[in-house]
């Protein structure tokens, strides 16, 4: 900052260090810089760590931060970064980069050099002048994983699939004849013709409409995105709720339910503030509109069904009863919820044992997304069902409105029978359930309840989001 005037401001409880445990991912106490320029600005600087991060030829993990400023005990508010002017320094692992998308909601802070292990980096980010203002700022973190752009097969060539409602490539009479391909993010043709796009339903609600054609501007999976790398946990959803003002969170709090408690909720109130008994663990008891309010918060937005296919099977050929880890089968899998009710994550589950002859141990997808099968219900935007359809991919500007909802228009809200979105992946319920055949376990294109845009809120319901990935 060789030239400029530096001024350091107090932060205090606004800026207190954010503890976010998901492969202990570590969001330092934010300190701000006023820098008199021109232009006149505000530097947020942090420190970054997380465990068992990697940059390989296929793909790399990164860290999606956003900045939000407010005064201590009130509601925070998203500010826009810089287009330019952020620095990363290594202090563990590999030099990093800082990629900022065109809408500046946040930064990517990704591996620069091949790597696997540790990250700890210092990161100032440049805060936009417009929206900066005067109050203390806090950055917020959430691990994501880079798909990268390139077709890649929806579907399964066993028989058995069909009944459970996978997508196929038709016949000139509606009847399956192989795998579907998806090649570009272009307009996807749905019905009984010769090569289109097809499936078997009973219960359109839950199955899907089978109507098309699925628009361009469907998020498709081909075109290169982020996906977090778990599951929302009750760490970051009490984070969230403590980001709003309270008004908001008489929409938002999920833990007021009877049973909460028992079943798997930690999420507490201490005076005015939410805290995660196990902030590691996945927030389940997630509403469909929750997880789209923590989404736009987050300056994220929900995944399509097709962007679930691709992250899960990546380039792979399907193979007959495909769970997300590559295999037919659930025997190696470890990271499995435990008799303590949190996922294993210990010994053959060690997370650092992660390669991809043991993605099948650790239940990580073609690319290391974890948990897309086995942990809560994953939710994602259904082609099966026209509000679906007409979601275009926009991401959150990190702005909610006063009753706690998501804003973007195209967005399918709603959690009673609105219909947009449906479930995939299984989720885990209670010790002891019964393993049924796609549930706690669901193969990647299982879709009984694929179109089901319903259920509020449960315990093996949870949620994950994804970003478009900026060009890198």
């Amino acid at each position: 900052m060789t030239g400029f005037r530096v001024m350091v401001f107090g932060c205090v409880a606004a800026c207190a260090a954010a503890r976010v445990e998901a492969t202990d991912l570590r969001i330092g106490a934010t300190s701000v810089e006023a820098v008199q320029g021109p232009p006149a600005s505000r530097t947020a600087t942090v420190t970054v760590s997380w465990a068992n991060g990697w940059r390989t030829a296929k793909n790399h993990d990164a860290v999606w931060l956003f900045v939000k400023t407010g005064k201590p005990g009130a509601s925070l508010r998203h500010v826009r970064v810089a287009a330019a002017g952020h620095a990363i320094t290594a202090i563990t692992g590999p030099a990093g980069r800082l990629v900022v998308p065109d809408d500046r909601a946040g930064v990517f802070a990704v591996p620069g050099a091949e790597h696997r292990g540790s990250v700890e980096w210092r990161i100032q980010i440049v805060l936009d002048p417009a929206d900066a203002g005067q109050d203390a700022a806090r950055v917020f973190g959430v691990e994501m994983v880079h798909v990268p752009a390139g077709p890649f097969t929806a579907g399964d060539p066993d028989p058995a699939a069909i009944e459970f409602n996978a997508v196929f490539r038709s016949d000139a009479r509606g009847e399956p004849s192989g795998v579907f391909r998806v090649t570009s993010e272009g307009p996807i043709d749905v019905g009984p013709r010769d090569g289109a796009f097809f499936y078997k339903t009973l219960l359109p609600q839950y199955e899907g409409d089978r109507l098309g054609p699925i628009p361009a501007a469907f998020p498709k999976g081909v075109a290169a995105f982020y996906t977090m790398k778990y599951e929302v946990t009750q760490g970051q959803y009490a984070d969230f709720l403590n980001a709003l003002y309270s008004g908001a969170t008489f929409f938002r709090a999920i833990h007021g339910g009877r049973g909460y408690a028992s079943s798997r909720g930690t999420i507490r109130q201490e005076g005015s503030t939410y805290v995660a008994g196990v902030p590691s663990r996945p927030a389940n008891w997630i509403s469909w509109n929750d997880g789209l309010a923590f989404a736009d918060w987050a300056g994220l937005r929900p995944m399509t069904e097709l962007e679930f296919t691709k992250a899960a099977r990546g380039t792979a050929e399907p193979i007959p009863h495909e769970f997300p880890w590559g295999t037919g089968t659930a025997e190696r899998l470890r990271r499995v919820m435990g008799p303590d009710d949190d996922l294993v994550t210990g010994g053959e589950a060690d997370e650092a044992r992660l390669t991809d002859s043991t993605r099948d141990v650790l239940g990580a997808s073609f690319y290391w997304v974890m948990d897309l099968a086995g942990s809560v219900w994953e939710r994602a935007v259904t082609f099966g069902h026209p509000r679906g359809r007409a979601f275009r991919g926009t991401h959150g500007d990190g702005r909610i409105t006063e009753y706690g909802e998501a804003t973007n228009d195209d967005w399918p809200l709603g959690d009673a029978e609105a219909g947009g979105y449906g479930y995939c992946g299984g989720g885990y319920y209670e010790r002891g359930m019964q393993t049924s055949a796609f549930n706690p376990y669901s193969p990647i294109a299982y879709r009984k309840y694929g179109s089901w845009g319903g259920g509020p809120r449960s315990i093996a319901y949870g949620f994950r989001a994804v970003r478009t990935a900026p060009g890198l």
